[in-house]
């Protein structure tokens, strides 16, 4: 099997590595000594040259198997680094917090098809599953073999992948055990996330101004001094509960969109729009954010969403992007808002009646635009996907609107036929995890010719 290889015990009373004379060539020649990883354990080991062994072969004495604790049933890859030995991958997916929850979700688990991107052993595991004090996981390890999940006590892994809630004290743990290479997909809000965009001054031009909501009277003093305004849920989905503002003249009036329905209410004056103000803003988990003007069509809003993975040489890369038209009159373009998904080319060509140089040009500078913002976030939180909300406005300015780390929702990509950005967002997080492991792409392995 190109790349992966058979660990074959040998009875050696010595920690040794034996490989097939062809496959020692590999190694520095200096390379006598040297120390193999396994998860967060490792061992010194004398390397050695064993005739028998085939190419896919590599042989380990008893003692290394036992003191780094090697699961046998699954194939490996050898990455060097640093004149050091990583055996692996060895990932691990901590998929919920009691035992009985996990033995339900592994049913559903959907791993199957991606178990030959990783190879190496993927365990899953819950919180239950971890012992401290002995560096050990009560939990289950999938065999590509039987294509079943198989139960056994393991090792800590080289990554922890979390796909459950944590309690804080249990996050603390892991991160200061894993650092970087305990990843999930974290939830910034809206705040949040501008104050940590807007610490980058190449981003700042491309940042609608937005502003906390603490009080009623911050609606309206921001409404007089843009006479347009956006106000949004801190934490909001699908465009849910965002409000539209508008003053004209000395009137105001507020629209929104409920039950698939465009909604708009007239103020004749500042105390009837402080009134609604107070009985539909009674928690200050908002913010107030300038209009974009978005109209590319007339009645309709028009943005983008570009899909960000981390691959497996654990980089931020552009997989795929796709235009969002909102229906007549809404504020919002979300599909569960009525909106429509089309091709970003067709909208460049035919909305913006850009030509394809132009398209070409604005397209590049978007996917710059929003790799520095996934990167900005990826100081504080370690995520390995994002939905990109970016749009243009009637200059051609870009505008970046939201990143969506927790709820990417990457499913409308297949509505316009890319399918393949579904599949490499897909295949994202354990390629990610791969590399965490110690196995990026770039890297050779002593499975490459």
């Amino acid at each position: 099997m190109d790349g992966a290889f058979k660990i074959i015990p040998i009875s050696e009373d010595s920690p040794c590595l034996m490989l097939n004379p062809k496959q020692s060539k590999l190694l520095d020649e200096t390379m006598r000594k040297t120390t193999i990883h396994f998860g967060l354990q490792k061992i010194k080991v004398a390397c050695k040259q064993l005739n028998t062994l085939k190419k896919n072969e590599i042989g380990l004495s008893t003692t290394v198997i036992e003191n780094l604790q090697i699961p046998l049933e699954v194939d490996y890859e050898v990455s060097i680094q640093n004149g050091e030995i990583i055996i692996g991958p060895f990932i691990g997916i901590l998929l919920a917090n009691s035992r009985v929850i996990l033995e339900n979700k592994l049913k559903k688990l959907k791993y199957i098809k991606q178990s030959s991107l990783v190879s190496g052993s993927v365990i899953a595991f819950s919180w239950e599953g971890i012992d401290q004090k002995s560096s050990k996981i009560i939990g289950y390890i999938y065999n590509p073999s039987s294509k079943k999940w198989e139960e056994g006590t393991f090792p800590f892994p080289a990554v922890i992948v979390r796909r459950t809630a944590l309690s804080t004290k249990r996050k603390k743990y892991l991160k200061k055990l894993y650092g970087s290479r305990f990843f999930h997909l974290a939830s910034v809000n809206k705040w949040k996330m501008y104050r940590r965009l807007s610490s980058n001054k190449d981003l700042i031009p491309h940042l609608p101004k937005t502003f906390l909501y603490k009080k009623p009277e911050d609606i309206l003093n921001h409404l007089k001094s843009f006479r347009t305004i956006y106000v949004k849920p801190l934490s909001g989905l699908q465009g849910i509960r965002i409000k539209k503002f508008i003053a004209e003249g000395d009137h105001y009036c507020v629209k929104y969109r409920r039950n698939k329905e465009n909604n708009t209410i007239n103020f004749s004056t500042d105390t009837e729009l402080l009134n609604y103000v107070k009985s539909k803003f009674k928690s200050k988990r908002y913010i107030i954010q300038q209009q974009i003007d978005l109209e590319i069509e007339k009645n309709h809003s028009i943005d983008f969403r570009i899909a960000l993975i981390k691959n497996q040489s654990g980089k931020w890369e552009d997989v795929g992007m796709i235009g969002r038209k909102g229906i007549k009159g809404s504020v919002v373009s979300n599909l569960s808002n009525g909106g429509k998904v089309k091709r970003a080319q067709t909208i460049f060509l035919k909305s913006l009646h850009l030509s394809k140089d132009e398209a070409l040009s604005i397209r590049q500078k978007m996917s710059e635009i929003a790799i520095k913002a996934a990167e900005e976030i990826d100081k504080y939180e370690t995520i390995y996907k994002s939905g990109v909300d970016i749009a243009i406005d009637r200059h051609h300015h870009i505008w970046l609107i939201e990143l969506n780390n927790l709820t990417p929702g990457f499913a409308s990509f297949s509505k316009v036929g890319l399918k393949s950005t579904i599949i490499k967002v897909s295949n994202s997080r354990m390629l990610y995890a791969k590399y965490l492991a110690g196995f990026p792409k770039e890297k050779e392995n002593m499975g490459s010719d």
